[in-house]
């Protein structure tokens, strides 16, 4: 095959790799439906009792309580909200502490919901839960609210009359499913009811919801989102709390940090590099340096410094990939970095060939798997995949300048050997 012929394939697999990262990213993040000035109902779908998911819509409820927001949504029972609300107004966990005892051997029966609520009771203490599933704990704590209610005299109330239908959803739920999964269109269209019941009872207006993630998919028409979407349209949000953990995993590429991949990056680099400094060079190599031009010399010189800089104290560019309750989650541009350590990889294969060969000027100007003077291009578009990866225009900029002053340079030499005879094509 000819080398013209090698180099378009490399740079289009190269290409569509990249384009093919961007697509499926894109297709990624149009599942989710994030908040803006329209949106009135924001719902995040959680996995249940992981301390990540709780700090990230802690995080998220004090940003809309502080925008004015007090209705907060839960995947609980009626019953069960109210009592959280009694709770709120004391200075004692007692109501608290019987409520998770009577839940114990749930996945919300975790110490970092208990942590979360107690978060919520101190910074935000006008907070009112308002629980929209079906009638669970329909035998402990539905019948423990009837007789606080009839304590109180209130036999005839509203939040009887809605605590008493709670618990028979619960017993309809429980009596009809055939799983032990918690999945039953019984619950869907019962949690769809009780949310629009408590959206109409608190007045409309904006409100925030933690639910498990299989409620909270808009695009399918029988899940609790789904149904939500089709009556109230497009003033309901819904993200995925894994969505907003690998946001903030990526959300600011020029955080100061440590980066472990610009690490092993410049390991890759410079290794090699070193062992060829310290063995032997091509013949006429030290004549070809004498005649570098001195601008491509300073851009080469400034690529080095700053791209040594730049890809150490950036952590954006470490992979986005996240092990969270429901398995390993990614974003998929992360191919374009994989694409990046595949191009080192190949770096790496060119200097073995070199090392194993007669050390010519021609063996080190040479084309590597389609890739023109492969010493230089290589990690100069490695570079620039992780500054691409990365949106940091530091890196990208560094890596044009290195590309500029390093790949001129061996071109400048390639074609000075080619001059002077040597067949490196």
């Amino acid at each position: 095959m000819k080398p013209v012929i090698k180099t378009i394939l490399a740079f289009a697999v190269l290409a569509a790799v990249c384009v093919t990262a961007v697509i499926l990213d894109a297709q990624d993040r149009s599942a989710e439906v994030y908040p803006d000035a329209r949106t009135k109902i924001m719902l995040y779908g959680e996995a249940h009792g992981s301390k990540t998911y709780y700090d990230v819509e802690l995080e998220q409820w004090k940003r809309c309580y502080g925008e004015g927001c007090r209705n907060l949504f839960v995947e609980l029972p009626y019953y069960s909200a109210e009592f959280l609300n009694l709770w709120m107004k004391e200075d004692s966990d007692e109501l608290l502490d019987l409520w998770f005892e009577e839940i114990r051997g749930t996945l919300t029966a975790n110490e970092y919901f208990y942590a979360f609520l107690h978060e919520i009771r101190e910074s935000c203490p006008e907070t009112v839960f308002h629980g929209t599933d079906v009638g669970h704990q329909y035998d402990t704590t539905g019948p423990r609210y009837l007789r606080y209610l009839e304590a109180q005299g209130l036999e005839g109330s509203e939040q009887y009359r809605l605590a008493e239908a709670c618990i028979r959803q619960g017993e309809d739920y429980y009596g009809s499913r055939t799983e032990d999964t918690g999945i039953s269109p019984v619950r869907e269209t019962y949690m769809v009811e009780n949310f629009k019941a408590a959206y109409a009872r608190c007045g409309g207006g904006r409100i925030m919801g933690i639910y498990g993630s299989y409620h909270t998919d808009l695009d399918l028409p029988d899940r609790m989102a789904g149904q939500l979407k089709a009556f109230y349209g497009d003033v309901i949000s819904s993200v995925r709390t894994s969505t907003l953990v690998l946001d903030a995993d990526s959300g600011n590429p020029y955080r100061i940090g440590f980066c472990v991949t610009g690490l092993i990056y410049l390991v890759m680099l410079f290794v090699p590099n070193i062992l060829w400094a310290r063995g032997r060079k091509p013949e006429g190599y030290e004549e070809a340096e004498k005649k570098e031009n001195k601008v491509l010399l300073a851009f080469e010189r400034a690529g080095q410094v700053l791209a040594t800089v730049s890809v150490l104290v950036f952590p954006a560019i470490n992979p986005h990939v996240r092990r969270l309750p429901e398995g390993v989650f990614f974003r998929w541009d992360v191919l374009i970095l994989a694409a990046a350590f595949v191009l080192m990889i190949l770096y790496e294969c060119y200097w073995i060939r070199y090392f194993r060969s007669a050390r010519t000027l021609r063996d080190m100007y040479a084309s590597f798997a389609g890739f023109p003077v492969a010493g230089a291009t290589l990690p100069v578009l490695a570079l620039l995949l992780m500054g691409i990866y990365a949106r940091n225009l530091v890196v990208v900029a560094a890596a044009v300048v290195l590309g500029i002053g390093h790949v001129g340079i061996h071109l400048a030499h390639r074609n000075a050997a080619a001059a002077g005879q040597e067949d490196i094509s």
